[in-house]
């Protein structure tokens, strides 16, 4: 089983902002389950904070850059995958 963060150290590594972490939840960029919050939740967490205090980009900016992020890892680990399987032959 992957491990889970729970509520009170999702905040703290949010600097005890409670409120923005309940507006992450509400904005649907992070899902509270019953035992907690995937380690890809808080660092889902970190980045929007940095786009949404430091860099003052809104909501909608804040899915779009979120979701490429999320495809440039998925085709970063497929390149990986198949550099790999190509070192095979």
């Amino acid at each position: 089983m992957k491990r889970r963060i729970t509520l009170e150290e999702l905040v703290a590594l949010v600097d005890g902002d409670r409120e923005f972490v309940s507006v992450l939840v509400k904005e649907r960029v992070i899902e509270e389950r019953d035992d907690g919050f995937r380690i890809e939740d808080v660092d889902r967490a970190l980045a929007t904070r940095t786009l949404v205090e430091e860099l003052e980009v809104n909501w909608a900016g804040v899915d779009i850059i979120l979701r490429l992020r999320s495809e440039l890892a998925s085709a970063r680990r497929r390149i990986a995958e198949l550099e790999g399987t190509a070192d095979d032959d």
